[in-house]
């Protein structure tokens, strides 16, 4: 009979296990009596890496870095972030780039820049037709603009300086997501609103780059302008506009509930109907599709680490991935399965991806295995 491991905080903090509970509540570390000083199941995953010791440093770096920071939303390219994980473990390397948050693909950057040009064109002024003509000839995405700008401006309604200043505060958001979010080696806005000052860039300590957007005198300025016209028009916005979530799911879909709110005049109220007027339903995922992938997929990487894989298509891709089993990649899969089990319970965006459907509004882009 196996002798029970010794559990401690001390022999859990200096485990690698204890690195990687980004926004989940085991990011607050051990606290008596509940949470991590009680989880069996957490302790049985320390006991592994114990077994599989010394652990290289590339898994060391996977479990730190890319299973840490896994995508507390999804991401808008789920299930990819995760499967792209499960292939980094199968090729016992931390080297290739992974889908981390705040990752956004080019193309995603060239779909807000549509919408970033209609709303620079209403505050222009001009008539929605205008710059629907536009985006018609060169706009990166092929819609009906004609009847997407038509129903922006119904949308923002009548004209007055509260709208405005939160309409440019929203649109300087959106292009700091585009300038500052990364994709692969294109660093941190190297390809997109180099003309744009959007607060100085900083090089952190982490290793990450950015543009710091309460330095930009005159963001200071609207906000302080905003504040005597509407003290809570802050609260008009479901993201964080210090760096907006592009890479989210649905970050679309957030960008009509907030424009909507603005037209209102007032935050969005439980029970609220916002209409789809940015026909952007094919810029989020499936939320048909994504709760039943969700579903293979957790038993699926319980299965692979104990030995017990099934013959889903789900498990076939992520016995693929991982290849041989080796009391390394096991002990990795069965803490990235915690790991995704502590997101998925934790009530907020993840949860809402993957949770059975409630009458939301549903995404119509397919999943995708092809990392």
């Amino acid at each position: 009979m196996k002798k029970q491991m010794e559990w401690s905080k001390g022999i859990y903090e200096k485990s690698v296990s204890s690195g990687c509970w980004w926004y989940t509540l085991y990011d607050e570390g051990w606290i008596d009596g509940v949470g991590i000083a009680v989880d069996k199941d957490l302790m049985g995953i320390v006991d592994m890496e114990k077994a599989a010791s010394p652990v290289p440093e590339w898994a060391r770096q996977i479990v730190t870095t890319w299973i840490n920071y896994a995508p507390p939303c999804g991401h808008y390219l789920f299930p990819l972030p995760f499967l792209e994980i499960l292939s980094a473990v199968g090729a016992e390397s931390a080297d290739r780039f992974r889908i981390s948050c705040y990752a956004v693909q080019p193309e995603r950057k060239q779909e807000m820049m549509d919408y970033c040009l209609c709303l620079d064109a209403w505050l222009a002024g001009v008539e929605p037709q205008v710059p629907a003509r536009e985006l018609d000839a060169v706009g990166y995405r092929r819609r009906h603009w004609q009847t997407i700008c038509r129903d922006l401006w119904r949308a923002l309604g009548e004209r007055n300086e509260t709208r405005e200043l939160q309409v440019e505060e929203y649109l300087a958001s959106l292009r700091h997501a585009i300038k500052a979010s990364h994709w692969t080696d294109d660093g941190a806005g190297s390809q997109f609103g180099r003309d744009q000052y959007l607060g100085e860039y900083v090089a952190y300590e982490s290793g990450g780059k950015g543009y710091e957007r309460g330095t930009d005198p005159r963001a200071a300025r609207r906000r302080a302008r905003l504040a005597e016209l509407c003290p809570n028009w802050e609260s008009f916005s479901h993201v964080d506009r210090g760096h907006w979530w592009l890479c989210g799911p649905k970050a679309f879909r957030f960008l009509e509930r907030d424009l909507w709110a603005i037209g209102q005049g007032r935050p969005l109220q439980p029970g609220d109907h916002v209409p789809g007027f940015l026909q952007c339903e094919d810029t989020y995922p499936n939320q048909d599709e994504a709760p039943a992938w969700w579903q293979s997929f957790l038993p699926a990487l319980d299965g692979w680490w104990q030995g017990q894989p099934d013959k889903s298509p789900v498990a076939e891709d992520v016995g693929q991935r991982l290849g041989e089993p080796t009391p390394v990649k096991r002990w990795l899969v069965r803490l990235f399965l915690k790991k995704l089990k502590t997101l998925e319970a934790n009530g907020e965006e993840l949860t809402s991806l993957v949770g059975p459907r409630h009458g939301h509004k549903r995404g119509t882009r397919p999943l995708s295995s092809d990392a």
